[in-house]
């Protein structure tokens, strides 16, 4: 079993040395429109069938069933080397840039008529639909609205506070730090940091203590980026209903959404969920959304405002803006309807994983990438290396946090080998790779990752 997936690992990682095919610089050098056509026919990325019929070839020794290996082959570039990144970038499906695609074929072949010809229309509708059943809510009881990234979102949302209490915790990725801060300049509201503890963890138990009648946002993440700690999401929002009955849950998704599931719509009136097409959704940039429940969206007044934010907006009245009390009146202007068409393409990949049923296939995700936490923590521990954190995969996200001295150098030791894994420094060059796993991968990668770390070491 051990030579076996050697032997598979180090053929994606050959495979990862294949030259690129460049086709922007050609589509930059290219003086004729028949240069340009040409430069714009090679495939989205190299051959790398070699891996893929190898992984085939062995899939009874290496575990994998035939459900397992056709997902996987909707992902090519996952076998130019190996991807074990919890950065803002996963690697496409071959569904995603196909749907961009069908956008830019729809807006050559009917230029403006695309609004009323074309599918734009239907593609944003199309988004709110999934969003809403991504993150377990429903388009009756909440509504969801696009927005360019999932700091505009969270950003969006604030503005609709004018003062009071926010508590969030010091694990926060960097975005919620700004916004939350900006927010108390702004409003001169009170910010409440809850620390974290030196393993990345901040107990349920010290959030819920830090709610009061004045708190008017509890605003988390998810996970933690800096460990990978996972937020007890009921037990936060049925205490903030308790303790803090005019606060609302702010839940910044972008972590998890798509490898950990959401029930929001069991969670209450009072949760709001942002988040964006990057990690685990591998869409990349231009998808971000917000879910909130209609309750909320009667009550908060945004601040931002554009000719899409007007409840009828190829009506083009004038003067001051009329909101509708959906998810309309988050809106600002056109939206980026290349980043969802993007996003429903991997959206509809994810979903191929579990017959088509997203709402299990992120079910699915959840054991998978749990499983292949599981693999790290085992080999890692196997390798001598530290973990941060000595909690079980259950209250981790989807990436495990590994311990190094020199982490740019190995970071970079990993990246000439064809590894992707990611950096987060602690103090000066020590800091913690994070090793990801994906709803595509398997155990033999992981394991390779984190022998190349131990050697890097």
């Amino acid at each position: 079993m051990e030579a076996v997936a050697r032997t598979v690992a180090e053929a994606q990682l050959a495979a990862f040395a294949h030259p690129w095919p460049a086709t922007l610089d050609r589509l930059l050098a290219a003086c004729t429109p028949y240069e340009i056509r040409a430069a714009a026919v090679p495939s989205l990325v190299p051959d790398a069938s070699a891996p893929a019929r190898l992984r085939r070839q062995h899939a009874r020794a290496l575990g994998l069933d035939e459900a397992d290996l056709d997902y996987r082959e909707c992902f090519p570039g996952l076998d130019l080397g190996i991807y074990a990144c919890s950065h803002s970038m996963g690697v496409p499906s071959v569904a995603g840039p196909a749907a961009v695609a069908d956008h830019l074929a729809q807006l050559g072949r009917h230029g403006i008529g695309t609004w009323d010809e074309g599918q734009w229309v239907k593609v944003m509708e199309q988004y709110r639909q999934r969003v809403a059943v991504l993150v377990g809510g429903n388009l009756e009881a909440g509504d969801v609205t696009w927005f360019p990234n999932a700091s505009d979102a969270l950003s969006a949302v604030l503005e609709c506070v004018d003062g009071g209490t926010l508590v969030y915790t010091r694990g926060h990725f960097t975005t919620g730090h700004y916004v939350h801060h900006q927010w108390s300049t702004n409003t001169g509201g009170t910010l409440v940091e809850v620390p974290t503890d030196d393993d990345g963890s901040v107990p349920t138990e010290r959030l819920i203590d830090a709610l009061t009648p004045s708190v008017r946002v509890l605003s988390i993440s998810h996970a933690l980026f800096e460990s990978g700690w996972l937020q007890d999401l009921p037990a936060l929002a049925a205490a903030l209903r308790e303790r803090s009955p005019r606060a609302f849950l702010l839940v910044d998704a972008y972590q998890t959404a798509g490898s950990v599931p959401i029930d929001a719509a069991a969670l209450g009136d009072h949760v709001v969920v942002v988040a964006a097409g990057h990690k685990q959704l591998r869409s990349g940039t231009g998808a971000g959304f917000m879910y909130m429940s209609r309750r909320l969206l009667a009550e908060l007044t945004p601040r931002r405002t554009g000719w899409w934010n007007h409840r009828e907006p190829f009506a083009f009245e004038k003067g001051a803006v009329v909101r509708a009390d959906d998810g309309t009146r988050f809106r600002t202007g056109t939206p980026t309807v290349m980043g969802m068409a993007m996003l429903l393409g991997e959206l509809a990949t994810l979903a191929a994983s579990a017959g088509g049923d997203l709402g299990a296939a992120v079910q699915r995700a959840r054991r998978v990438t749990q499983g292949l936490v599981d693999t790290a923590l085992v080999n890692a521990a196997r390798h001598g290396l530290r973990v941060r954190g000595d909690w079980p995969s259950e209250r981790r996200a989807a990436f495990a946090c590994v311990e190094v001295d020199d982490g740019p150098r190995v970071n970079e030791v990993l990246a000439q080998q064809g590894i992707r894994a990611d950096f987060r420094p602690r103090a000066g060059k020590a800091g913690w790779m994070r090793v990801s796993g994906n709803s595509a991968g398997f155990p033999y990668e992981i394991e390779a990752v984190i022998e190349a770390i131990a050697r890097a070491r």
